[in-house]
């Protein structure tokens, strides 16, 4: 043993290991620095590590074979060196050790102070080329090689309450980002999917397909705000750029500009130069403030009545901010389908009208006004003239999916289903993970016989939150005569679902015993007690002819708006050929304007108006096209 150590120091074996960790280091530094600045994929970096350390045994077997003496590299004799051969050696070895050394602490020094996130502060003081693109705008943004995601931003101020303001910061930088040139952006409610979710940045852009995501977190205090922003690169989860602002809420708008702006910088090799420019939407703070959360609290869908508050106190505080009033008719137009009180629904059809009207005339050819447009044109019995506006409002909507899901809605909802699928198809494209573009997509799947991708998807969109598609598939299967498989899905929801209240248990216990016995006298009547989904218990029951007369004899002026979507999104199901041939159904969407619409349009594939003493109604194949 003392003979292999005497061996080792003799043959410079031992400095060699410590020159070659010494220079392995250094050049994984470097790689490490440099190969997401080139969006060199993972595997780069893990070759360069595999490469080093597949060279440490060969090159102590070259130190122990040859040996560097005063008259070059030569073959190890096997005999003591002379003095000055052995310390010629040693003190050459030694030098390199400690030039790479040097090495390795300037480097560390440039890696700190140069390649650091300041390096994004300085690159924003050089001169930028002329603007290529006014922000923000709905009608720029294409798609590109570059692809990104903007993760809700997390709130670390003390009031629960500012999670609303943070979540509008993520939004706005989501917009600003969606027009610029050559960048794609995943959609809003994809990306807002994962909040909360210990979810590696990985797997996030993987599941949203993009290649980089920007995170961060907003700290609020009375008027000052600090919001930290991060750029990494998925493929290597590194991060490309990071920056923290401590600023006044006067200046949120150049925030954002700074923002974007580092970001288009950094990924500069992939999209060429860019300079954005973010122009204010709104001069008045407070407006602003109300404006996100209550834009928030709308996209959430569960706190509608907080949203009216928020944006109509930001539309007080400034009669001319264009999206507060965009975001406040959208509120008041779907509140129908969120509320059971008379006298909101009364209210909303009255404002409604009000605010779209102040919307229209501050943006005529915004893509969420004429969608807007479009649903409260059906809510009032314009079938046609709705449903043609949301053909043009998704020609002109090229990041916000939501007038492609509208529009796929309402073409499912008229019976024309194989164009549903078409238009809700590519809604799901740019938001794969909304759970209620999923859910109706299932629900179209469903009414062209499509029951295995219809299933699938449904219970995608009922992880997603959204489980009336699932629901309506139960209820399908029930009425087949499936109903183990009925109440094993039910009980698979209900046991993922968080606690329930008594009632909610109740009403649970009862729609179980109705999928066990469609026939089940008591059960159907406890559930008829319900004030929505009346029509689609008829799926279970087959009783479509009491349940629409009920639905008939509500005032079409006031209740149908409300309740449209409740049975008309189901009259296309394998399982309702009975309602939708029903003279009840018939006369119904006559009220509605429904029957206006197929003679002008043409009726739904298959379907025809058979004109009977009992009343005309359709005649329908049993799987809707």
């Amino acid at each position: 043993m003392r003979w292999l150590l005497t061996e080792l120091k003799r043959r410079n074996v031992i400095r060699m290991a410590g020159l070659y960790l010494v220079g392995a280091w250094v050049i994984t530094q470097v790689a490490a620095t440099l190969l997401p600045v080139f969006e060199a994929p993972a595997w780069a970096m893990k070759s360069v590590v595999a490469t080093l350390a597949a060279g440490f045994l060969p090159a102590l077997a070259f130190a122990w074979v040859f040996e560097f003496t005063p008259d070059g590299l030569q073959r190890d004799s096997g005999e003591q060196p002379t003095l000055a051969a052995k310390t010629h050696s040693a003190r050459r070895m030694e030098r390199s050790i400690l030039a790479l050394l040097l090495v390795a602490l300037s480097f560390f020094a440039f890696d700190q102070f140069y390649l650091s996130p300041h390096r994004a502060a300085s690159e924003r003081a050089r001169a930028l080329p002329q603007p290529d693109v006014q922000l923000p705008s709905k009608q720029n943004a294409v798609d590109g090689t570059a692809s990104i995601a903007v993760l809700p931003f997390v709130n670390m101020s003390t009031d629960a309450e500012n999670g609303f303001f943070a979540d509008g910061i993520s939004e706005e930088l989501l917009n600003v980002l969606a027009g610029v040139r050559g960048l794609k952006v995943a959609s809003r409610t994809s990306a807002f999917s994962f909040k909360g979710k210990d979810i590696p940045i990985p797997e996030i852009a993987r599941q949203l397909g993009v290649d980089h995501v920007l995170e961060g977190s907003v700290r609020k205090q009375g008027q000052r705000v600090r919001i930290t922003a991060q750029l990494i690169n998925a493929a290597t989860d590194t991060h490309l750029w990071s920056e923290t602002y401590d600023r006044d809420l006067t200046d949120i708008f150049a925030v954002q500009e700074e923002i974007a702006q580092a970001i288009t910088q950094n990924l500069q090799g992939i999209l060429g130069q860019r300079q954005v420019t973010v122009a204010a939407s709104t001069t008045n703070v407070d407006a602003y403030q109300r404006f996100l959360s209550g834009r928030a609290r709308f996209h959430q869908r569960t706190e509608l009545p907080g949203a009216i508050d928020d944006l109509t106190r930001a539309v007080e505080l400034d009669p001319k901010f264009v999206e507060a009033w965009i975001y406040l008719a959208a509120t008041w137009t779907i509140l129908n389908g969120y509320t059971s009180d008379p006298a909101m629904v009364a209210k909303a059809r009255v404002k409604s009208r009000e605010t779209l009207q102040q919307a229209e005339s501050l943006a005529p050819g915004d893509p969420m006004v004429l969608a807007i447009r479009s649903v409260f044109l059906q809510e009032h019995g314009d079938q046609v003239g709705g449903l043609a506006l949301g053909a043009e409002s998704t020609k002109l909507s090229v990041q916000d999916p939501t007038p492609l899901t509208w529009h796929g809605i309402q073409l499912l909802m008229a019976g024309y289903v194989d164009e549903a699928i078409a238009i809700l198809e590519k809604a799901q494209k740019r938001d794969p993970l909304a759970g209620v573009t999923n859910g109706y997509l299932a629900l179209a799947y469903l009414a062209s016989g499509q029951y295995e991708r219809a299933a699938a998807l449904a219970a995608k969109a009922s992880a997603q939150g959204w489980e009336i598609a699932l629901r309506v598939i139960v209820f399908d299967l029930a009425a087949r005569g499936e109903s183990a498989k009925a109440l094993a899905i039910t009980d698979q929801v209900i046991a993922t679902r968080p606690a329930a209240t008594a009632e909610e248990r109740k009403r649970e216990t009862q729609m179980r015993t109705l999928l066990a016995n469609p026939h089940n006298e008591d059960a159907f009547a406890a559930l008829l007690e319900e004030a929505s989904g009346d029509v689609e218990l008829g799926i279970i029951s087959d009783r479509f002819e009491e349940l629409l007369e009920r639905l008939g004899a509500q005032n079409a002026a006031d209740g149908l708006a409300g309740q449209r979507q409740m049975w008309m999104r189901s009259a296309w199901m394998p399982s309702t050929l009975n309602l939708r041939t029903s003279p009840h159904f018939f006369a119904i969407a006559e009220k509605v304007g429904m029957v206006q619409l197929w003679e002008t349009r043409g009726y739904p594939a298959g379907c025809k108006r058979a004109k009977a003493s009992g009343g005309d109604h359709l005649e329908c194949p049993s799987t809707a096209r």
